[in-house]
């Protein structure tokens, strides 16, 4: 009876240990979540570009909230909509005194890339325009940063910083050498000549075709940096490109001399100004201070008729993965989009190199049903290639960046295959089939002519019904977009003097262009994909709430870990993708 008490007694114990440590969990997150405040007058908004910014709210897990709060973030991504309203709206807000803008902008994947970045920037320079003040402290610049805080009025870079200005570089791993030596066979197909992703497993050298492409997309790419730097900083193009060809470094002393930044300080320099501009007595910290964020979750919008947003963030691939494009979970929020009475128009947002063929398709047959009853209006991010462009094609528009990555028409199957590896180390395979091409999907052994001769006619087929999609929704001539497939990557300017996109602008000008061509005078924005609350990411941490498809993504570690999780996106039933030719990491 003792012993059996004692359990008792330990198994209380326990439960009360675990309920104690929950409710220091839930108050811990309850304190990171600040809750919605008053804006009052001198207040300073501030953007930190140390948190990426995103398309769509992160896909977030219960000990990321905990970690956010450990360390002191509010948050771990920015979404590009809630920054650049957020800075919008406060430059009509009276209480709003200043912009404040930390820190230097941190990539991950195909957040904060150079689409996105565009859009802040722009932002950034209506705020100036409405004659407040925009403030930067940096210690050091690189491209990305100055690119974004060019616009504002005081740039104050620590005495002893400097700027990278040294161009853009795009970096592309051949894997073929090391295939070889550890026994992993590749085989493949394609359609285009500039259909490039299967490059890397195939050779070990670049080819002529996917170094023109590159040459051209990243020349594009740094001359609309250059420009809209030399613009703000009020500089001649050329001085700017002189500094690439022949610094690339550039100290502190000169880039105040260049008139790069506008002065030369610590951080107590600026920080003197943001106690002026709040309204802050010397030596007290900054309490009117509020993050873009926070200050966008005081918004409200108006009106009764609804612009869905809906966001294409990701590798599509078939099924409801959450984290990457799940072509059934985004083929269900435009069926919802379609049979809701209140929504009259979508925007569809699209950060993404493509994917698998038929996953692209299932979404897609969504698109061209949506467009048949009320407008459709496409947004290209950072990255909208391949797959991405084979869903945007039947929209009533396509806006993009002029730094955006589009294009990529092509297709291609990749197949591997571990025979010889298996048989260095001992391993024999063995099979038994009824028919000859039954263990076709298997891994260990190649692919015969044959069965290469019909997957390369299945690619020629997908391509044709790709550049068939493409003519029929941009009102072109098949040969006109066969000229401008064959897998090539275009940049956004391109795109449009091509006829792939209609016109240039970011998010915030697609969702007015589907408002007009629904003839809404006053509407408000509906996103679909929200962000979890605390509450939730709780529940679904204890396994108390279904999920989709929920493999958990750990952070790749290196390159090669970079490749596994590449590897893992190929999972088509078909081995065949419309995919952009690679995974940019443009510095």
């Amino acid at each position: 009876m003792k012993a059996f008490l004692k359990q008792v007694l330990a198994v209380l114990v326990a439960l009360s240990l675990f309920c104690f440590a929950l409710l220091v969990l839930v108050a811990l997150m309850l304190g990171s979540q600040e809750i919605s405040r008053a804006v009052e007058p001198k207040t300073l908004l501030t953007l930190d570009l140390g948190i990426p910014i995103g398309d769509r709210p992160p896909r977030e897990e219960f000990s990321d909230l905990l970690d956010n709060a450990m360390q002191g973030r509010s948050r771990s991504a920015y979404t590009l909509r809630e920054v650049v309203t957020a800075i919008d709206r406060a430059a009509e807000d009276s209480r709003i005194s200043g912009l404040y803008i930390k820190g230097q902008v941190v990539r991950s994947g195909y957040r904060s890339g150079w689409a996105a970045l565009r859009e802040v920037r722009e932002a950034i320079q209506r705020f100036r325009a409405s004659g407040k003040p925009v403030i930067t402290w940096q210690e050091t610049l690189d491209e990305a940063t100055l690119y974004v805080v060019s616009p504002a009025n005081h740039i104050l870079l620590h005495p002893l910083g400097m700027v990278e200005f040294n161009g853009l570089a795009a970096e592309v791993l051949y894997f073929r050498d090391a295939f070889d030596r550890y026994g992993v066979g590749v085989q493949a197909v394609r359609d285009g000549k500039y259909k490039s992703a299967v490059e890397p497993f195939v050779s070990n050298r670049m080819s002529e075709a996917n170094r023109a492409q590159l040459e051209a997309l990243l020349g594009d790419l740094s001359r609309e940096m250059i420009s809209a730097i030399a613009t703000s900083r009020k500089l001649e193009p050329q001085r700017l490109d002189d500094l690439v060809q022949r610094q690339g470094l550039v100290i502190a002393d000169e880039a105040r001399q260049l008139a790069l930044v506008t002065a030369l300080g610590h951080f107590d320099v600026a920080l003197a100004r943001l106690r002026k501009l709040t309204g802050t007595k010397p030596g007290k910290p900054i309490e009117r201070r509020m993050d873009v964020a926070d200050y966008f979750d005081t918004l409200k919008e108006t009106g009764g008729d609804k612009v869905a947003v809906i966001y294409l963030e990701g590798t599509i691939v078939s099924g409801n993965d959450p984290r990457q494009v799940g072509a059934e979970r985004l083929a269900r929020l435009l069926r919802k989009a379609r049979e809701d009475d209140a929504v009259k128009a979508v925007v569809l947002r699209i950060n993404s190199p493509g994917g698998s063929a038929t996953a692209a398709d299932v979404i897609e047959r969504e698109v061209r049903l949506y467009r048949k009853q009320k407008p459709l209006v496409v947004s290209m991010g950072t990255v909208a290639a391949s797959g991405g462009y084979w869903v945007a094609a039947p929209a009533d528009e396509i806006w993009v960046e002029p730094n955006t990555i589009t294009g990529s028409i092509g297709v291609f199957g990749l197949f591997f295959n571990l025979q010889q590896l298996t048989e260095e180390h001992g391993v024999r395979r063995e099979v038994v089939r009824t028919g000859p091409f039954a263990d076709f999907q298997s891994l260990f052994r190649a692919k015969s002519q044959e069965e290469l001769d019909r997957v390369q006619r299945l690619v020629d087929r997908i391509y044709e019904g790709f550049l068939q999609r493409v003519a029929q929704g941009r009102g072109m001539r098949r040969d006109r977009v066969e000229a401008l497939a064959q897998g090539r990557v275009w940049s956004g300017r391109q795109a449009l003097v091509l006829g792939l996109a209609d016109h240039e602008g970011g998010l915030r000008e697609a969702i007015a262009a589907a408002a007009r061509r629904a003839q809404l005078e006053s509407y408000r924005v509906l996103e679909y994909q929200r962000a979890e609350s605390w509450a939730n990411l709780l529940l679904r941490a204890l396994g108390l709430t279904p999920e989709e498809n929920d493999a958990r993504d750990s952070e790749m570690e290196s390159r090669w870990r970079e490749l596994l999780q590449w590897l893992r996106l190929t999972a088509d039933p078909l081995g065949i993708y419309a995919r952009m030719p690679f995974d940019l990491s443009i510095h």
